[in-house]
């Protein structure tokens, strides 16, 4: 992932919602217990997901279930990035 695909998540509101969202959780979460968490759609959550995964920060578990990739140390820098 390059600095042009971070920036890219600062203006993509919901791959970022769902990147903290599986940060903050730690393990494995489906689309669905993503999208009731944050108030989405079960479509617009697998399009983050998607994105995400195609970007190399969640990994991909099993058919709709994902875990963030990179370790918990980034939450914060994340959180500071996207104020």
């Amino acid at each position: 992932m390059d600095s042009d695909e971070l920036e890219g998540l600062r203006r993509a509101e919901s791959q970022r919602e769902v990147l903290l969202c599986l940060v903050e959780h730690g393990g494995t979460m489906n689309s669905k217990e993503i999208a009731e968490k944050l108030g989405l759609t079960v479509n617009a959550v697998n399009i983050a997901l998607f994105n995400l995964n195609k970007k190399e920060l969640v990994d991909r578990v099993s058919r709709g279930t994902y875990r963030y990739k990179l370790g918990p140390i980034l939450i914060e820098l994340l959180r500071e990035y996207f104020k």
